[in-house]
């Protein structure tokens, strides 16, 4: 029955990222039916994620909608303002994780000196390219705090793909999660990048495609692990 509905959820998901880079169905950017569109996948996983996600992934995926919905329709600040929340539901979640597991992990200390080095990267371009291109004060102080937690979530996902070694949790499944994580890191780079820095041809397309894979493989890694009938 589980099964039924992740399948279900997943067909209707990749129809509607599909249904957007249709162009005969293609509507004007700024119109509320264009926002609706771009934020349908995300509801869809909000909604269909329920009982099959834990609440905390749920809840991430739901302001990511309000995200989407919110840059479309022209509010930068509101968009910002959706997927800092989510962000801080994901990294939640896969702290939560974290600490459930940590006792299965002998390294722990040096996987988390691993998680920081390469997040130290994204982190100095944006601080050294793309911050100060931001005149706006409230702009680039939410831009900071959302830059730390954007490399937050690619972090803990990284330390919970480690950490994570008891049989509630498969590889293939965290590895899921890791993947999620950097495409949803790329593709808020591409934005911020042609949004403050320089323009990036084809930057929409780009943006758009990396952020719906971040969305479905945090989805299919983040599935309760009964569904998969891991053993405790």
């Amino acid at each position: 029955m589980a099964k039924n509905k992740i399948i279900i959820v997943i067909t209707l998901f990749l129809l509607s990222a599909l249904w957007f880079f249709f162009p005969l169905w293609k509507v004007e950017s700024g119109n509320v039916w264009f926002a609706m569109r771009l934020a349908l996948p995300a509801i869809i996983l909000t909604l269909g994620g329920i009982g099959l996600l834990p609440r905390f992934m749920t809840m991430g995926f739901l302001f990511c909608a309000v995200g989407d919905v919110m840059g479309v329709i022209g509010s930068f600040e509101g968009q910002m303002g959706g997927f800092t929340f989510a962000h801080i539901y994901f990294i939640s979640q896969f702290a939560k994780d974290i600490r459930q597991s940590i006792l299965h992990s002998s390294s722990f200390i040096l996987h988390l000196i691993i998680v920081i080095l390469l997040c130290l990267f994204p982190l100095v371009i944006a601080f050294i390219k793309i911050i100060p291109a931001i005149s706006d004060l409230p702009i680039r102080l939410g831009c900071i705090v959302y830059a730390l937690l954007l490399c937050g979530t690619f972090g803990t996902s990284i330390l919970r793909f480690f950490s994570c070694s008891s049989p509630l949790r498969g590889e293939l499944e965290r590895g899921f999660v890791v993947l999620g994580a950097l495409l949803f890191l790329i593709s808020d780079f591409i934005l911020s990048w042609n949004k403050f820095t320089s323009h990036i041809p084809h930057a929409s397309l780009y943006i758009m495609m990396t952020y719906y894979a971040a969305l479905f493989f945090l989805f299919v890694g983040t599935l309760r692990p009964l569904l998969f009938n891991y053993k405790k």
